[in-house]
C-alpha cells in the first residue's frame, strides 16, 4: 500500500516537471525566432583585426557596418530602425568598394576581419568626421578611394529616343542620324535588333543581333531599302541603383550602415527608329505614233539629288517595274540609245516617288529619205530599164529639124537676092 502511494506520488511531481521541460523548450525556440524576426537586428562576430573586433550586422536580411567608432557598442535587437537615405558619394564610394561591397578592394587581403574593421573605420570617418587613420589599412583604403570615381547607380540612357532615317544613294541602304549612350561611366546596356537591321559604330557593322554598347558610345543604325517597319528596343537597361543606407540607433548606440541596391524604373531607357517610306513605279517606252511599247530602247533612271545611276534596263514588250523608291525623293528618267529607227530621246523626264506611279517615255520614228527618180525607157508594167534615154534624143531630133528649117530659109533668101 505503501508503495502504490510512493509511485502515485512519483507520478504526481514528474508529469508537472516534464510539462514544464516542454514548455521551457517552446519558450527557447520561440525567443530564438523571435530574435531573428523582420525589422530586428542581429549580432555578427568574425574575430578581430589589429586588436578590434571585426563586427557587423544584419538587419532585414542586409549586412550594416556600424558608422560611429566614437560611440557606444552597435545596437543589440532593436526593432524598426529608423531608415534614412544618405547621399554622400565618400560613404557610397565606401560601401561599394568596400567588405562585402560590388567590388571590393584587394587591400583586404581576402581577410574578413580585416575587410570588416576597416570598413566600418572608413564609413566613421566619412559620417562622423572621426579619425581612424592611426588603424592599419583605414589610411591606404581611403586613399584607394580617392582614386575612384563614385560607383554607377545604373543609370544609362540614349540622347536621342527617336531617330529619322535617310537614304544613303551611294550604299542604296537607309542610315539613321546619329545616336550616343549617356550615363555613368562604365555603364552598359543591351538590346536586339531583327535580323533586317543593323548597328554601325565607329563606321564599321557591329556583327550579330545581340547588341551591347557603353557609355560613351556613338551609333547608327543601318536598313536595307524596303524596311518599313518601325523599330523600338523596348525599356531597356539597368533597373537598379546604389544608395548608401543609414538605420538611426537609440541613443548611446552607433547607427549603422549598409548599401542597398533598390529598383529604379527611371533608369531604364528606350529609342526608336523611323524608316522611310517606299514604292514602286511602272516605265513605259512607247512609239508616238501609234502608243505601242517599243522594245530595244536602253533606259536608266537617276537620283535626281545625288547624280547616281538607281536602275539601267533595255525596254521590252512589257512596262518595266522599279521597286524600293524613295517615296518623296524626285528621280530622273533618261534614254541612252535608242531604238533602231528612231530618233534618240533627249528628254530628261522627272518624276517623285510616291506621287508618280507610271512614268511613260516616246520615240519618233527617223524619216526614211526620198528614192532618186529612175532614167531609161520604162518597159509595160512600170518597170525601169537600164540605159533607156528616149528623153534625151527628141530634144535634139527636134532642134536638129528647127536648125534644118532655118538653113533652109536662109539659102531661099539668098537665091532671090542673086535673081534680081
Amino acid at each position: 500500500m505503501a508503495e502504490r502511494n510512493n509511485i502515485s506520488i512519483k507520478k504526481g511531481v514528474l508529469a508537472p516537471a516534464l510539462l514544464f521541460i516542454i514548455a521551457l523548450i517552446s519558450a527557447m525556440t520561440i525567443m530564438t525566432v523571435s530574435a531573428h524576426a523582420d525589422n530586428e537586428v542581429k549580432h555578427v562576430e568574425k574575430g578581430n583585426w589589429e586588436g578590434e573586433t571585426a563586427w557587423y550586422f544584419e538587419y532585414n536580411g542586409q549586412k550594416a557596418f556600424c558608422i560611429q567608432s566614437n560611440v557606444g557598442p552597435g545596437p543589440k535587437h532593436e526593432k524598426d530602425l529608423k531608415r534614412k537615405v544618405y547621399e554622400d558619394d565618400n560613404m557610397l564610394k565606401a560601401l561599394y568598394y568596400g567588405w562585402f561591397g560590388q567590388e571590393p578592394w584587394a587591400g583586404f587581403d581576402n581577410n574578413e576581419a580585416k575587410g570588416i574593421v576597416v570598413t566600418s573605420r572608413v564609413l566613421s570617418d566619412f559620417y562622423q568626421k572621426t579619425n581612424n587613420d592611426n588603424l592599419k589599412g583605414v589610411k591606404e583604403f581611403k586613399e584607394f578611394l580617392s582614386t575612384k570615381p563614385a560607383p554607377p547607380k545604373g543609370l544609362v540612357h540614349f540622347a536621342k529616343p527617336e531617330l529619322r532615317a535617310a537614304w544613303d544613294p551611294a550604299k542604296k541602304v537607309q542610315v539613321t542620324d546619329e545616336n550616343e549612350v549617356k550615363g555613368d561611366p562604365g555603364t552598359e546596356v543591351s538590346f536586339k535588333l531583327p535580323d533586317n537591321v543593323r548597328l554601325l559604330k565607329d563606321g564599321k557593322t557591329v556583327q550579330g543581333t545581340e547588341i551591347t554598347l557603353k557609355v560613351g558610345d556613338k551609333f547608327r543604325l543601318e536598313a536595307d531599302a524596303g524596311v518599313t517597319e518601325e523599330y523600338n528596343t523596348g525599356e531597356v537597361g539597368k533597373k537598379f541603383r546604389y544608395q548608401p543606407i543609414v538605420f538611426e540607433t537609440p541613443a548611446g548606440q552607433q547607427n549603422i550602415g549598409h548599401l542597398e541596391i533598390v529598383e529604379d524604373k527611371a533608369a531604364t531607357t528606350s529609342f526608336k527608329a523611323m524608316w522611310l517610306k517606299f514604292s514602286d513605279v511602272e516605265i513605259t517606252k512607247k512609239d508616238i505614233t501609234n502608243k505601242k511599247e517599243l522594245p530595244g530602247a536602253k533606259m536608266k533612271v537617276t537620283d535626281s539629288e545625288s547624280g547616281k545611276v538607281v536602275d539601267e534596263w533595255v525596254s521590252g514588250k512589257k512596262a518595266h517595274i522599279i521597286k524600293n523608291l524613295v517615296e518623296g525623293r524626285k528621280y530622273i528618267l533618261s534614254e541612252t540609245l535608242a531604238p533602231r529607227g528612231y530618233k534618240l530621246s533627249k528628254e530628261k523626264i522627272e518624276f517623285i516617288a510616291g506621287s508618280d506611279a507610271k512614268v511613260t517615255m516616246y520615240n519618233k520614228p527617223e524619216k526614211k529619205p526620198e528614192k532618186p527618180k529612175p532614167h531609161g525607157k520604162q518597159k509595160s508594167g512600170g518597170e525601169v530599164k537600164t540605159g533607156d534615154n528616149t528623153k534625151l534624143i527628141l530634144p535634139v531630133i527636134s532642134l536638129a529639124l528647127a536648125a534644118l528649117v532655118l538653113l533652109m530659109i536662109v539659102v531661099k533668101h539668098k537665091k532671090k537676092a542673086m535673081k534680081k
